[in-house]
């Protein structure tokens, strides 16, 4: 496989900034006035830093195979009857050196370049606490290496290995040294895109300064105020034979839309605050919300309860009827999100219309890529959806088991670190 043929490190560069760019752009409002610089610093230089390239030769090993060498048969030139090539008896010797470093960077042309082809057998990236290594081939024919002692036959072979790969040597200098800056201005380019995001949101914070939200989220103090779920007042519908409907309790829309701000809230900390939640799994990741929403409803929020034909995650109740139920789920790729809309339905009954599905993904880096699957899935699946916040969409999904539409909260968090 050939090595520093393919995109120029100066063009690897600004992919890697545009990327870091667009990350930032789509913090929300809220999200990049309450976040720690400091701490989100950290992070992106550990995810955008770049490890140069360093390769251990002298600690390199050695391994020979027999082959066949295909020569260049010179009789060829004066009949052309004979074979253009035939191959000889050989050996392969293999030099397997160890390194380490961003093994994209074998592919990058760097700024300085020796004009020549660079070739190796084989790349194995490093794994864990394992270094990574380089397989460099050579070939020689037997008579090459027959016709000399062992002492001589050592001599030649290592003496050609360091001055063709010396050439190697110079190319991983020459990317590093193209990566040295971008890796020392990091630091700064990130706190400079932070900044700017911050100043764009300087609306956001007038308001919430105007109506005295701390927008530091406070557990014991939580920033909404608790309301008690209302009886919503219907219109008393009269049945054939002078029978009344009896009256129903179910969860208002403005009681609706404060649970689901709390639990935004609840979970954008996490977000924050990853290293603490990304050890936690679903059942733990729902009591912390369980627990949030039980200082706002008093002894009507539980978890883990029996309905139907299932058990719902977050169930909050009302003069023993469901006000409101909630799933929660471990992102596992987009296929799960059908099966968990079968699962909620399957322990909601048709009183049941306002429904929301909360999702962590704790093992894929790529966020935007699931936000956009996400936002595919909603396209082709509900009949309408607006989106709230960068976290959380209001879908309506017409179930055609009990032949009503419901409404469907979809909230994703992503708790990597």
């Amino acid at each position: 496989m050939k090595l520093f043929s393919e995109k120029e490190v100066n063009v690897f560069l600004k992919e890697k900034i545009k990327k870091l760019e667009n990350e930032i752009e789509k913090f929300s409002d809220e999200k990049i006035t309450t976040i720690d610089f400091e701490e989100w610093i950290n992070y992106f230089i550990s995810k955008y830093e770049i490890l140069p390239i360093k390769v251990y030769k002298d600690n390199k090993e050695m391994d020979i195979s027999e082959v066949k060498i295909k020569s260049y048969n010179t009789w060829h030139k004066n009949d052309y009857n004979e074979p253009k090539y035939f191959n000889k008896d050989g050996y392969k010797i293999e030099f397997k050196i160890p390194y380490d470093g961003d093994d994209d960077l074998f592919n990058l042309k760097p700024s300085c370049f020796i004009l020549r082809i660079f070739e190796v057998e084989s790349i194995t990236p490093p794994f864990g606490e394992k270094l990574g290594y380089l397989s460099y081939t050579m070939s020689y024919s037997k008579n090459e290496l027959l016709n000399k002692n062992k002492k001589d036959i050592k001599k030649v072979v290592i003496s050609k290995f360091e001055s063709e790969f010396s050439s190697y040597m110079s190319m991983f200098e020459n990317i590093n040294n193209d990566i040295v800056p971008y890796n020392n201005d990091l630091p700064k380019k990130i706190r400079d895109l932070l900044t700017t995001r911050k100043e764009k949101a300087n609306e956001f914070t007038m308001v919430c300064e105007a109506l005295n939200i701390d927008l530091k989220m406070d557990e014991n103090s939580p920033n909404i105020k608790p309301i008690k779920l209302k009886k919503v007042q219907r219109t008393i519908v009269e049945r054939p034979k002078n029978k009344k409907v009896d009256p129903e309790y179910c969860i208002s829309e403005k009681d609706f839309s404060n649970i689901l701000n709390i639990i935004h809230n609840t979970c954008s900390s996490m977000e924050i605050t990853a290293k603490t939640f990304i050890k936690n799994d679903e059942e733990e990741l729902r009591d912390f919300i369980i627990a949030t929403l039980g200082t706002h409803y008093i002894n009507c929020v539980s978890g883990e309860t029996f309905r139907k034909v299932g058990k719902t995650d977050i169930h909050i109740v009302f003069e023993n009827k469901a006000a409101f139920i909630g799933e929660c789920k471990i992102w596992h790729g987009i296929k799960k999100i059908s099966e968990a809309m079968k699962q909620v339905f399957g322990y909601s009954t048709w009183k049941d219309n306002k429904i929301a599905l909360i999702i962590f993904n704790k093992d894929n880096k790529d966020f935007n890529a699931i936000m956009s699957s996400i936002e595919k899935w909603i396209g082709e699946n509900t009949k309408k959806c607006c989106k709230e916040n960068s976290n959380m969409w209001r879908c309506t999904i017409h179930r055609k088991d009990t032949n009503v539409d419901v409404e469907i909260a979809i909230l994703m968090y992503d708790i990597t670190i």
